[in-house]
Order: structure tokens, then C-alpha cells, then sequence
């Protein structure tokens, strides 16, 4: 029964990474600009498959992709549905991937239907996003179901000052992530064309309109790295925590190196495409750690030395 429960583990984990191939392909539709190269949804070009060149492919194929993954999807839920205890623990969380999911459909077709509207390409890129979490979680719950089966799972306790650290790089992740979308599908990635100053030798010259927006998009990042080195240290020692933590700052550090290289670089579509790469892997970590810690036990705080008053008499 384990291993059946492990194989289903191995399969979702499959289709989580499917899923970031999919959200790199749509980082690479749009920095190639080949958005509307279908121009009408759910077919391209009133057909189901069109006459290809180079645009379409990218845009069909991201579509074709995306069909699969739902395919898939269903697939894998037929077949944890006759493993009980996968089902029992992970029904929630299913429902919810089959909710976002359709959601990021209906994103998906409003993102063509409006012509590329900031709104919707901004929620599309979170929702996808958000899916892809769905995924990890559900692979990462999965491999504990067949853990628990060999024998029961421990858990390190986390103090709750390191649980309010990793909420707090969660909802910096958020910010984060809407930012760049907002930054992405208003053009603003190029309006501080150097770093780390904007424009000059000036650092902070306006933070109205598109240069406010690219500036919070910096600012945020800094608060985000600095958060997630605080969370790595506070947990370098725990035995989850720590390794977990410890590599969502190597994503953090990376995904800056990958920010600024975009705007040196002048938004080379390479770069643009591992720049959205990291920022998904940095969400599926970020989910996986705050996960670890809403779940662990409270760390007890340190008990206070016994007052003499306390010391029981001894009697001579």
C-alpha cells in the first residue's frame, strides 16, 4: 500500500514539474510577445490546430500544454481515488487544484479576449502560480501518506517567532509576485534602465506611475531577501526547517542576480524565462516551508530556574 501511495507521490510530482514548464512557456509567449498569435479562444484561428510559424507555436503550444496538465489531472485523481488513504487526506486540497484550475482556464481565455489587459495577464501569472503551489503541496502531502504507513512522522517544533517569519516571507512572496506581474504587463521593466540607482545618481526620483511601480518592485525584493535570510538563520539547525529554508535563500539571492541582469541586460528573453523559472520555484519552497511550520508543534518557551522558595525543605 505504500509503495502504491509512493507512486502516485512520484506521478504528482511529475505533473507539479509539467505545471512549471508550463509557467516558463508562458513567461516565454509573453516576453516574445506572441500573445495574441492566436487571436481568438478556445481555437486559433477558428481551427484546433492551425497553420503553424513561430508565434503560434509558442501560443498554441502553451495552450496544448495546458490541455494536457488538465488531462492529466483528472487522470491522477481517478487513480488516488482508489488508494483510501490518499483520498482522505488529500481530497481538500484536490478540490481546491480543480478550482484554481478552472479558474486559470477562464484567466487564460479573458488574457486573449481582452487583448492582453494588465489585469488579466497579472492574474493569470498568479493563479498559474497559485496552481503549481497546489501541486507541490499535494505531491509533498502525498509522500507523507506513504511515510505514515511505514511508520508515524515526527515533527522538530518551530518557535513561533520563526512560524510569524515564514507567514511573513509568504505574504511577501504575494506582494512580490503581483508586483512583477504588474511590472511585466504595464512595460515598466525598463523604466530604471540601471542598478542600484533608477536614473543616475539618483536611487529613488519618483514613485508615481511607472517608475513608482518599478521602484516598490525593487523595494519589495530587498524586504523579501532580507526576510528569508532572517527565516534561514532563526532555522539553520532545525532538522526541516533549516535545509528547506537554506535553499529558498539560494532561490531568493538568485532571483535577484536574475532581476538585475534583466534590466543590464535590457530583457533578454533568456533571462526573462529563468527570471519567471526561479520566482515559481521560489514559490513552491515558500509554501513547502510555511507548510512545515504551521504544522509543527509550538516550540515551549525555555523554562525559568526554580526560585529557592520552590525548593522543596530538606530535612537534616
Amino acid at each position: 500500500m505504500a509503495n502504491r501511495t509512493r507512486a502516485l507521490a512520484r506521478a504528482f510530482t511529475g505533473l507539479t514539474l509539467i505545471t512549471y514548464l508550463l509557467v516558463v512557456l508562458g513567461a516565454v509567449v509573453r516576453a516574445r510577445g506572441a500573445g495574441l498569435a492566436c487571436p481568438d479562444w478556445p481555437l486559433c484561428f477558428g481551427e484546433l490546430v492551425p497553420a503553424l510559424d513561430f508565434g503560434v507555436i509558442l501560443e498554441w503550444g502553451h495552450r496544448a500544454l495546458a490541455g494536457s496538465v488538465s488531462l492529466l489531472l483528472v487522470g491522477l485523481s481517478a487513480w488516488m481515488y482508489q488508494d483510501r488513504r490518499a483520498w482522505a487526506a488529500c481530497r481538500g486540497l484536490l478540490g481546491v487544484s480543480f478550482m484554481v484550475l478552472a479558474l486559470q482556464v477562464v484567466l487564460g481565455g479573458l488574457t486573449v479576449l481582452k487583448l492582453l489587459a494588465s489585469w488579466t495577464v497579472t492574474s493569470h501569472l498568479l493563479v498559474g502560480n497559485l496552481f503549481g503551489v497546489c501541486l507541490t503541496l499535494l505531491s509533498a502531502r502525498l509522500f507523507e501518506v506513504a511515510q505514515e504507513q511505514d511508520g508515524p512522522v515526527r515533527s522538530a517544533p518551530v518557535s513561533p517567532a520563526l512560524q510569524g517569519l515564514a507567514w511573513g516571507v509568504a505574504g511577501l512572496y504575494l506582494a512580490q509576485m503581483t508586483l512583477g506581474g504588474l511590472v511585466s504587463s504595464r512595460f515598466a521593466g525598463l523604466v530604471c534602465p540601471q542598478w542600484p540607482a533608477c536614473a543616475g545618481d539618483m536611487f529613488f526620483p519618483s514613485f508615481g506611475g511607472l517608475l513608482g511601480l518599478q521602484l516598490t518592485h525593487r523595494l519589495v525584493a530587498y524586504a523579501l531577501t532580507f526576510a528569508i535570510a532572517a527565516l534561514a538563520w532563526g532555522a539553520w539547525d532545525h532538522p526541516r526547517l533549516g535545509g528547506r529554508s537554506r535553499l529558498l535563500l539560494l532561490l531568493v539571492i538568485v532571483q535577484v542576480a536574475l532581476g538585475i541582469a534583466n534590466v543590464l541586460l535590457r530583457l533578454p528573453v533568456e533571462v526573462t524565462a529563468l527570471h519567471s523559472a526561479t520566482a515559481a520555484a521560489l514559490g513552491a519552497a515558500t509554501a513547502l516551508v510555511v507548510r512545515d511550520a504551521a504544522r509543527a508543534r509550538t516550540a515551549p518557551p525555555l523554562a525559568a530556574a526554580p526560585t529557592p522558595a520552590a525548593l522543596p525543605e530538606i530535612v537534616a
